[in-house]
């Protein structure tokens, strides 16, 4: 599958959707996150990149507790949002939400 100008993030999610495509996205430590996956969840994740880059989407996420949640193994503790900047739609970077501490 060659990425193309006209192909959307979803069409990759589309042509994806009956292979097993999955991936293991997790914290190795505190410097590292590790993606696992087997060939064609992997080739997934490229065409998926690439296909973003090459559109004209502001941003795609994608989680294994929301959206595209059948794209990860239940191993899985992180999801993927990829920004392209400059941002169209904001200052040029994406504005990161505080966390707040949770309540004992």
């Amino acid at each position: 599958m060659k990425p193309s100008q006209s192909r959307t993030t979803n069409d990759v999610f589309e042509i994806y959707a009956n292979r097993r495509a999955k991936l293991t996205v997790s914290k190795l430590d505190r410097d590292t996150i590790l993606i696992e996956g087997d060939r064609t969840g992997l080739e997934f994740l490229g065409h998926l990149v690439l296909t973003y880059a090459q559109s004209n989407e502001h941003a795609i996420q994608f989680s294994p507790k929301g959206a595209g949640m059948a794209r990860f193994t239940k191993q899985s503790t992180l999801g993927f949002y990829l920004h392209r900047l400059p941002c169209a739609e904001g200052e040029g970077k994406l504005v990161r939400r505080k966390r707040t501490p949770k309540a004992r």
